[in-house]
């Protein structure tokens, strides 16, 4: 005997409820688009550093902000800014820029290649702005722990005005030279080069100071306008004191 569905469902007393075929495949789509979509954000998104805005952004636009590093204010143009965390007023930690050589030349569409480049003669130098907290100056720490560390304690002299200090294998700064110069306000230049390219610094030459307000410097060009030194460190510190706000 054929029995109904009707009759079947009365017996079991339950109710009978339609539902659509396309219920299941559905949330099985919804589903499968969020973890695809998750990986997309994941590996083509925003990284932390864009997010905190540590990722190279260079522009071409000369609009200001004054960023305040450890009590005092520069108002930077944003074509010298590295980053775009830079271009927004306000207290900071750092203050990174770049610029061209010879002239200290902002960012521009036009020099684009030259300020992502690394080869040996790439005319771009790194600027930072820091707080500097530090007991040491820089030179202070030359003076105590590096320099006597050195085959030549006592300096040789070196190129283009400069007094050279030699490592030897096992102090640390082996491949490393080490220049030091007197300058006219009395105060000690010290840059640390590479004799050849490392993993850290490149084929650059790299001085790092204390201003005279408390500011830390540090600045980095490559190795072959190392002769041009006292240029490149007077345009650096000029194009900062012009930033300075009185």
């Amino acid at each position: 005997m054929k029995i109904d569905q009707r009759d079947a469902d009365a017996a079991l007393g339950g109710e009978v409820h339609a539902h659509s075929s396309w219920t299941l495949p559905a949330a099985l789509f919804i589903v499968a688009a969020a973890i695809a979509g998750a990986f997309y954000v994941l590996f083509t998104g925003p990284t932390v550093d864009d997010l905190q805005g540590n990722t190279t952004w260079p522009t071409a636009s000369a609009e200001t902000a004054d960023v305040r590093v450890d009590n005092t204010v520069f108002r930077v143009p944003a074509n010298y800014t590295k980053f775009r965390r830079s271009r927004s007023s306000g207290d900071a930690e750092d203050l990174p820029m770049f610029a061209l050589l010879p002239d200290l030349t902002p960012w521009n569409a036009a020099d684009a290649k030259e300020f992502a480049s690394n080869a040996p003669n790439a005319r771009v130098v790194q600027i930072v702005l820091t707080v500097d907290n530090a007991p040491l100056t820089y030179q202070d720490k030359f003076e105590r722990g590096i320099r006597p560390r050195s085959d030549t304690p006592d300096g040789i002299p070196g190129p283009h005005g400069l007094t050279t200090y030699k490592f030897a294998a096992g102090t640390g700064y082996e491949n490393t030279e080490w220049f030091t110069a007197k300058l006219a306000d009395g105060s000690m230049f010290v840059m640390r080069c590479d004799a050849a390219a490392t993993g850290n610094f490149g084929s650059s030459c790299m001085r790092v100071t204390r201003m005279k307000d408390g500011v830390g410097l540090t600045y980095k060009y490559k190795r072959v306008y190392l002769a041009q030194w006292q240029r490149i460190d007077a345009l650096i510190l000029g194009k900062i004191d012009k930033f300075r706000v009185k």
